[in-house]
């Protein structure tokens, strides 16, 4: 058990290399290539292994699954990524992971919402809400406070309902989560989100407050940092 423990932890450590390889180079095929040998890997080992290897698996299956369908969409494949992102679900359930959970679907319901099912999409987002908020680790606040960047930026592009003054709430309710925990790409989307707002609102010096916070922000960020 342990060995396929660790063969599990190399699978992970490989979708690490290729999302800060191929895929942040934008050689999607080769990323895509090398997500599915790991997605093929896993799957091999899902039917016989022990519970513990199981959720394991699961839990990188759920992680392989998300980076495979951001690089489906980016190749202008939404139709497969959208299949894929009900897999990585059904994997996120079964390793018993919250915070993998929580993400698969806020990924889930940000792509559902995109496509036009703000009802569903809105449900979703709400239930990763919620399992973001029940703990105080470092990753439910990352996870809360993206979930609040995320409104902000659906309701700036209009896709969900809200006006600019929602929208600065729910920049500086990121914020609130994401500056004590130093999440500089976090906290620099959250100040470029606001800024819009306040462009929006006419109030060219609040706006550029958080444009020079935002450049602040973006040049503490390591090169190699995760969001």
């Amino acid at each position: 058990m342990n060995q396929k423990l660790a063969e599990i932890k190399q699978w992970e450590a490989r979708i690490e290399e290729t999302l800060w390889g191929p895929e942040i180079a934008g050689e999607n095929d080769k990323a895509l290539e090398a997500y599915r040998a790991v997605e093929a890997e896993l799957g091999a080992v899902l039917p016989y292994s022990a519970p513990a290897v199981v959720v394991e698996a699961q839990r990188v299956l759920a992680y392989c699954l998300m980076r495979e369908g951001n690089v489906l969409r980016a190749m202008g494949r939404p139709k497969e990524a959208a299949r894929l992102s009900e897999r990585e679900i059904a994997a996120a359930r079964a390793c018993g992971d919250s915070i993998t959970l929580a993400r698969s679907l806020m990924s889930r319901g940000t792509n559902v919402l995109v496509g036009g099912d703000v009802e569903q999409g809105t449900r979703l987002l709400r239930e990763a809400k919620a399992l973001f908020a029940d703990g105080d680790s470092r990753d439910h606040r990352q996870g809360l406070g993206w979930y609040w960047i995320l409104q902000a930026d659906l309701m700036n592009a209009g896709l969900v309902a809200g006006d600019a003054g929602d929208v600065i709430v729910a920049a500086d309710s990121a914020l609130a989560e994401l500056l004590p925990i130093e999440n500089w790409p976090g906290a620099a989307r959250a100040y470029s989100a606001r800024a819009q707002a306040h462009e929006h609102l006419g109030d060219a010096a609040a706006a550029k407050g958080d444009r020079d916070a935002q450049q602040e922000c973006e040049a503490k960020v390591c090169p190699d940092e995760r969001e």
